[in-house]
């Protein structure tokens, strides 16, 4: 690989400030946008980085951080460079024994916060364990040992007027090596113990950076919108490769005001995640039910020609007279600008990407895992193959192992796990590779496809393997299906539990919103016979052990807050056989 451009991610973030075309970021507070010029990132980030070696950080302790995204947050994470110090992401939702163990094993002994109602109650009774907790919000409740951020950034502030100071910062800067730990990122714990993932300012520089040649930004004329966790690591990593590009940033307050903000600002290039997009296809999809008479009926025809023409072929008459009449208005309802989507964290629905891509969205499918930085494959605006999730990153080396186990390694692929160094062991070839645990094939034009986890392979009672992912995929593309989970560890025949999608079955019931209900569509014999002949035709490409024999459908919402869902809105499988318990033990009677 090339030289890295630069020895830290903090030496990036004060390079991108001192650019006279830098327009800053962005914050949304109050139906309103805040601007953070660069010259106020540059000397906040510098005064607390200040005050923060003046209450105590030390070398190699943790900053722990439960506040949603922000300048603040990404602020704060350079901070904690600057005082040799690694920052450790943590979730509003985690369980309180996840929270204390992540805290205790990472040393984190300053923890900034939004504030303090925004917490659980078990974490709140943890907060005095702490040397520091600093609240963003200045009218949150503040704990004995806490301080408000703006105090704090005033602190930093008076300090700096002793000269010696920015000599230190500048010395602290220039003494940060490439392999030094950044990071300290908590995998979601499901099952066991949370393993913390070492991230070194190597492995994300070299990630960006080979990002770099990928996906081509204008710093005067893009503009990124951020709407995911910046404790996610994609998130995180893609506001630094923002930061290398110099381009303007915002952060939006709620995925809630997304639509709304997209028409406000119009961006050129997101990061999302499936369930993003598919509740955009929804939207979109629904768009002619109250239209009448011709424009119904064009929307319609629009609509069906946009799913089931291939997109990777020259647009026939019909598609380019609809674009004109339809799909651009899609796309303005949306800010009309964006040059590039890019969807990670679990595959995304194939007749949703067709439409998608059909009606003039750029989007491109890649993979990764926090290990790796995350990204290790992606398509792109120069070699996109849609369907699969990418070629790798010419940084890394990719292959297939046994079992068709993905193998990577590379300057973006993690060192290993804190504290754990009989898992960090196991989990690495002979020749270096990261065993990752999914299941894949590299194509003849060298994308890579994803066909399932080992780490999540279900052996049924009479020990047959069952690969629940595909399945799951399959089964979530009909309409009325939000989401579907396998179950068949141990069990003589596999089931599935399937969620409701509450808009697509008042569109399949053909109902309006104020005659709809969830009671209804549960009740509703269409709905099930619907389900019925889906899964009957996907059992067709099944193998028999493979076949599911019986479903239940639950119409629970899905949401983050529910604890069915991680932060990144994929399944916790565990808690939801757990919670659903009773309904799977029903189907095995």
């Amino acid at each position: 690989m090339e030289p890295l451009q630069f020895t830290s991610l903090a030496s990036m973030f004060f390079a991108n400030c001192s650019r006279d075309d830098f327009a800053g970021w962005y914050k949304r507070e109050n139906n309103e946008w805040k601007h953070f010029s660069r010259e106020e990132l540059r000397d906040t980030t510098i005064y607390l980085a200040i005050a923060l070696n003046n209450q105590g950080m030390s070398v190699h302790e943790s900053l722990g951080i439960i506040a949603p995204s922000s300048p603040e947050w990404i602020m704060a994470d350079i901070a904690a460079q600057i005082n040799h110090a690694q920052t450790v992401p943590l979730f509003p939702n985690i369980a309180s024994e996840n929270f204390k163990f992540q805290c205790e094993d990472a040393n984190v002994k300053t923890l900034i916060i939004d504030s303090i109602a925004n917490l659980e109650q078990p974490l709140k009774e943890f907060l005095p364990n702490f040397r520091q907790i600093i609240c963003i919000d200045d009218t949150s409740e503040l704990p004995e040992n806490g301080i408000y951020w703006k105090d704090l950034i005033e602190e930093g502030k008076k300090a700096s007027e002793q000269k010696k100071y920015y000599a230190w910062v500048d010395d602290q800067i220039q003494t940060i090596h490439p392999d030094d730990l950044f990071s300290i990122i908590y995998t979601s714990g499901s099952t066991g113990r949370p393993k913390g993932v070492e991230l070194s300012h190597r492995n994300m520089l070299a990630q960006i950076q080979s990002i770099l040649a990928l996906y081509h930004l204008n710093r005067r004329e893009d503009r990124a919108l951020t709407i995911l966790p910046v404790a996610h690591v994609f998130e995180r990593m893609a506001i630094y490769y923002y930061t290398l590009n110099g381009i303007a940033l915002y952060f939006a307050d709620s995925p809630k005001n997304v639509a709304q903000i997209m028409t406000e600002i119009h961006p050129t290039v997101m990061i999302v995640v499936p369930r993003i997009l598919e509740r955009l296809y929804e939207s979109m999809t629904a768009s002619g039910d109250k239209a009448k008479g011709p424009k119904r009926w064009i929307i319609k025809n629009a609509i069906k020609v946009a799913k089931i023409n291939d997109p990777t072929k020259r647009a026939t008459i019909m598609a380019r007279i609809y674009d004109y009449l339809v799909y651009k208005k899609m796309r303005d309802a949306i800010g009309g600008s964006f040059r590039i989507i890019v969807s990670g964290s679990c595959a995304l629905n194939k007749t949703i990407l067709r439409f998608l891509l059909n009606i003039g969205l750029p989007i491109y499918e890649g993979y990764g895992m926090t290990e790796c930085s995350p990204v290790v494959t992606a398509n792109n605006e120069h070699a996109s193959k849609p369907g699969t999730i990418g070629k790798p990153l010419t940084h890394l080396d990719v292959k297939i192992g046994d079992f068709s186990e993905i193998l990577v390694k590379g300057d973006s692929v993690f060192k290993g796990y804190h504290n754990m160094p009989e898992t960090n062991a196991q989990i690495f070839t002979a020749d270096g590779y990261y065993k990752t645990g999914d299941q894949g094939f590299l194509d003849s034009d060298g994308y890579l496809n994803f066909t399932g986890r080992l780490k999540e392979l279900l052996k049924t009672s009479t020990g047959k393997y069952v690969s629940p992912n595909p399945i799951e995929l399959e089964i979530s593309r009909h309409p009325v299906i939000e989401q579907a989970l396998v179950i068949a560890n141990d069990r003589k025949f596999a089931s599935v539990i399937v969620w409701l999608n509450p808009e697509g079955a008042r569109r399949l019931l053909k109902f309006s919103h104020d005659e709809f209900s969830i009671e209804k569509a549960m009740q509703s014999l269409r709905i099930r016979e619907a389900i019925n002949r889906h899964i009957g035709r996907i059992n067709k490409k099944l193998n028999h052990w493979e076949q599911i024999r019986k479903w239940t459908l639950i119409g629970d919402e899905l949401s983050i807050e529910s604890g069915l869902l991680t932060p990144t809105l994929k399944i916790r499988r565990k808690v939801a056989e757990t919670r659903y318990a009773e309904q799977i033990e029903e189907m095995y009677k």
